[in-house]
């Protein structure tokens, strides 16, 4: 008589993980039906991917002749402005900002969108639709095959029960669905999938040291290397595998020293593919190594770990709670986990590094530049789930934890692209805690984006102390960027709590770009010092011939103030915007 199979979880899960994917990517958010910065190519991959259409089809590197007409017809950044690289000053020539790796990645889908547009009348340019579509579903398939292949790596280490509650965690409540399956063309969850083939060739070497395992590490690292040039610290995992003890470490070195020509042919694969961009850089500039995030760099005195995690604006952990459960795992692993000082040692220098950077938000959600760490990282999550398979007091706090956590992520990932409410560049404490798993939320508390106060019910009694009856127009263009409305003295004798600065404003255009909105301003002074300063964007609120009355409220300060005053400032914005009949109410 055969003994039954018992149920494949793990499998049926990533089926599971797999068709939500297929669904965020296809149907809930397909970026290749999108245009200019919605688009698949846009932003950070219209910089990664530029080196194929400048070599394959404009075949003009150097001088981006072509660059002009691209930017004006697509605006994958935004604007007609070349953001993704800048005239090197000894060559002229043009540098592109990221290094080539990731342009090697989408070779396949570059060359399957230009047969594709040849044949089908559109335009062969490297970005009209089957451009965009090719680079989706092929970001899409490359994270399919991160996904296959780490179930196999966990499954090494851990039971299928297990293996089949990280892969459902991870997919289900976490930012790498969004990266992995929705804004695909970034580089992340790419990088994802390289460190799985990197854990399994490396866990395979060191069963066999065979040539094949040793070529494809020395690949695979040279290959993160180009992609990032900070991933040069995967190098960490081929040499700390297995490694779980300062004895382990000491047999390791003298391991690796017996195997020093595989290590000598593992360096030299790594660096072939890395002399890709040393190559670009001299024919380009005549230098071999060029830094070309120019002002852009590291602070390595003092990393922003603290806001890098928890910021309310762009927080790793604030908007992907669920990889707490990583952290809370790894005394656990210390204890009885394997592969201790590669997991331990990467995480904390991969930390360090990306917190390091000066711009810690990463133009919009932090946590994205964790997701290539997630197959290491999984291993302390892997190794909690273990544990609390068998201790149930444990399983009281993590299952509605993980519950939670789930939603806050499928929340966070309909919002980011549909419901709106997520805004990774303005978000701040007051407006995050009013809008966090809600689906709606009341228009006024937009205010909470530029300003932390905001009275929410209606006041008993306004009382009007200035109102301006003239009719006159206050407006704002490139030309006149600040206009002073009102300053008067004022004095809080009466003991109230709040001012009330409300007028009828008009906008001839919006302007989307939130730093060049205008701003209509409320300031505090004592002489010529300001006490107190809160403002609103207007046109938050206000859409192309759009005319509404809007009004900012602002709690009175205790410190001494004897004047009051209400601006209208345009900043860096271009589009002509006015105001008429301000007036100010205490109540």
């Amino acid at each position: 008589m055969t003994k039954p199979l018992g149920v494949n979880y793990s499998l049926y899960t990533l089926l599971l993980c797999f068709a939500l994917m297929a669904y965020s990517s296809m149907v809930f958010y397909p970026r290749w039906q999108k245009h200019q910065t919605e688009s698949t190519i846009a932003y950070d991959v219209e910089g990664y991917y530029w080196y194929l259409p400048s070599v394959f089809i404009y075949k003009d590197l150097k001088k981006q002749g072509f660059m002009d007409s691209v930017m004006r017809i697509y605006k994958a950044s935004g604007s007609d402005i070349f953001e993704q690289g800048f005239v090197h000053k000894k060559s002229g020539n043009y540098v592109l900002k990221y290094t080539s790796g990731m342009a090697i990645l989408y070779l396949p889908a570059f060359v399957i969108g230009h047969l594709a547009a040849s044949a089908l009348g559109y335009p062969a340019d490297g970005f009209s639709t089957p451009y965009q579509l090719s680079l989706q579903i092929w970001g899409l398939a490359f994270a399919f095959i991160g996904l296959y292949h780490l179930r196999k790596l966990l499954l090494l280490y851990y039971a299928d029960k297990i293996v089949a509650v990280s892969l459902f965690l991870l997919v289900f409540g976490s930012n790498y669905l969004n990266y992995a399956a929705i804004d695909v063309g970034m580089s992340h969850s790419w990088l994802f999938t390289l460190y799985v083939f990197l854990l399994l060739n490396t866990h395979n070497f060191y069963k066999t040291f065979g040539l094949r395992y040793i070529l494809r590490i020395g690949f695979i690292i040279g290959l993160l290397t180009l992609i990032r040039p900070t991933e040069a610290i995967s190098v960490l995992i081929p040499l700390l595998w297995g490694v779980n003890s300062f004895d382990d470490l000491k047999n390791r070195f003298a391991l690796l020293y017996q195997k020093k020509g595989l290590v000598f042919v593992a360096a030299l694969c790594a660096f072939s593919v890395v002399f890709i961009q040393l190559f670009y850089w001299y024919t380009t500039t005549g230098d071999w190594i060029v830094y070309s995030y120019q002002d852009q760099g590291f602070n390595f005195k003092r990393p922003h770990a603290f806001v890098y995690s928890w910021s309310y604006k762009a927080g790793w952990l604030r908007y992907s709670p669920m990889l707490l459960f990583c952290f809370a795992g790894f005394l656990i692993y210390l204890w009885r986990g394997k592969n201790k000082f590669a997991v331990m040692l990467f995480f904390m220098c991969n930390y360090y590094l990306v917190s390091a950077w000066n711009i810690w938000d990463y133009g919009g959600f932090s946590g994205r530049a964790m997701i290539q760490s997630y197959p290491i990282l999984i291993f302390t999550m892997a190794t909690l789930i273990e544990t609390a398979w068998s201790i149930k007091t444990l399983q009281v706090v993590l299952i509605p934890a993980a519950l939670l956590f789930l939603y806050i992520n499928i929340w966070w990932t309909y919002q980011a692209h549909r419901g709106g409410l997520v805004d990774a560049l303005c978000t701040t404490k007051e407006y995050y805690w009013k809008s966090v798993g809600r689906w709606s939320v009341p228009e006024r508390y937009e205010k909470l984006k530029d300003t932390d106060e905001l009275f929410e019910s209606e006041p008993g009694s306004l009382n009007l102390i200035y109102q301006d009856t003239t009719q006159k127009v206050f407006c704002v263009d490139e030309h006149h960027q600040d206009k002073k409305i009102l300053s008067i003295p004022f004095r809080n004798t009466a003991k109230l709590q709040w001012i009330r600065a409300s007028a009828d404003f008009q906008s001839f255009e919006k302007e989307w770009n939130v730093w060049k909105m205008p701003q209509f301003i409320v300031e505090f002074r004592l002489r010529s010092q300001i006490v107190k300063t809160r403002i609103i964007r207007t046109h938050r609120f206000l859409n192309d011939f759009d005319q509404q009355k809007l009004f900012i409220d602002v709690r009175i300060p205790e410190q001494r103030f004897d004047s009051l005053s209400v601006s209208y400032w345009n900043g860096e914005g271009k589009k002509r915007n006015c105001l008429k009949t301000p007036a100010i109410y205490t109540f």
